[in-house]
């Protein structure tokens, strides 16, 4: 064996070693995640709930995901949904629905004002101060909940020191080879690495598809506006109360998110956004988790060694395991939304998850909802120009 090669051939064993080991740990913190953890019971009288539900656009399946916020088993509880713009295409589906559930508290409300960066925050500052209950639920407008979701929601925020609750969430069918790349990412890279994150340093964050806290919670922390800039607002959330010395807790409850007709480019857009922005929250964790990108090591290993029998054998070794993390986290959380063959994208997702990390530290920059903003290194953005782009 070559020197060189031999300079080359421990650094990447230790890599794949790292990458093996965060795997194992993945696979016990799944494991771990909701186990023999019955969820609290609910508080008698149920505390009273307001729904803050920030909606834009149709999406395939919006009628469901509104509709599963007006038929929630809970004695009292109201829905304010706040749309920013008045030519917005989901207004007559809102008002359709509000006039189908007179039961249900509820009502459409037109939040035009532009109160800082991030568009659902805006909103969010519009809608809470038309809450008439305490305890606040933010949902985004493409989440499907079952109808015992704000039972589980008041219950997780009546144990003693929680100040926020939010909850995983998995996407829904995909229709696009966009989409089913968008779905393996949460199922073998997301809430795996929620599940770490639980078990050696607890949750410091929120999960922002849907969340809960109590008003005077928010108030502590300076309302909606402390986030009004944030594209991680649910994260800055989360951290904030944190910091608050109060704890933030991931409900044993899983919700659903659409997943819209991505291509694969737009998939690449997102998952590189969403990169920059997790790298300026956690630069540190962010960092480190270059560690885990495994395959890619192995790779290297094998073509470095030429094409060696025995290097062709650790590659398989590590997709196996990776497999088995993407495959534990499918069983045990998502409920097999994925389609057996998304499994054969694995490779393709994690050699595209290396370019998204190495690109991750190439600029602070990134297109959200056809608009361009800088990342400042507190996370809060900076809008630099607008683009004639769509929504993701």
């Amino acid at each position: 064996m070559g020197s060189s090669l031999t300079y080359l051939l421990y650094p990447l064993l230790l890599l794949i070693l790292a990458a093996l080991v965060y795997q194992v740990l993945a696979l016990v913190s799944l494991a771990r995640l909701f186990s023999a953890r019955p969820g609290p019971p609910l508080p008698e009288p149920p505390p009273g709930v307001t729904v803050l539900k920030p909606v834009k656009g149709l999406e395939p399946d919006s009628r469901a995901c509104l509709e599963s916020f007006l038929t929630q088993d809970y004695p009292a509880y109201e829905v304010l949904f706040g749309v920013a713009d008045q030519g917005d295409a989901v207004l007559p589906l809102l008002d359709d629905l509000v006039r189908a559930h007179p039961q249900r508290p509820a009502r459409v409300v037109l939040c035009t004002e532009v109160l800082g960066q991030n568009p659902k925050v805006s909103i969010l500052r519009q809608l809470e101060p038309l809450a008439r209950h305490d305890l606040l639920v933010v949902a985004d407008g493409d989440v499907k909940v079952g109808e015992d979701f704000l039972q589980r929601v008041a219950a997780g925020l009546a144990e003693p020191g929680v100040g926020l609750v939010s909850c995983l969430y998995r996407a829904g069918p995909a229709r696009t080879l966009g989409s089913a790349l968008e779905a393996l990412t949460i199922s073998a890279d997301f809430i795996p690495s929620v599940a770490v994150a639980r078990q050696v340093e607890g949750i410091r964050f929120a999960l922002g598809a849907a969340l809960a806290l109590p008003r005077q919670v928010l108030a502590r922390l300076g309302g909606f506006a402390a986030i009004a800039d944030h594209l991680a607002d649910d994260y800055q959330l989360g951290w904030q109360v944190h910091r608050l010395g109060l704890r933030v807790d991931l409900l044993p409850y899983v919700v659903e998110t659409v997943n819209p007709h991505m291509t694969l480019a737009a998939y690449f857009l997102h998952q590189l956004r969403w990169s920059r922005t997790y790298r300026v929250c956690r630069p540190g964790g962010y960092l480190a988790f270059g560690v885990t990108h495994g395959l890619v090591f192995a790779l290297v290993l094998w073509l470095a060694s030429g094409l060696a029998g025995w290097a062709l054998e650790l590659t398989g070794a590590v997709l196996a395991l990776r497999a088995a993390v993407a495959l534990a986290s499918e069983r045990l959380y998502l409920r097999g939304r994925l389609r057996p063959g998304a499994f054969l994208l694995l490779p393709v997702k994690d050699l595209l998850a290396f370019a998204l990390w190495l690109l991750s530290f190439s600029g602070d920059t990134v297109t959200w909802r056809g608009r361009r903003f800088r990342l400042r290194r507190d996370g809060a953005l900076m809008e630099t120009q607008k683009e004639d782009s769509g929504r993701k």
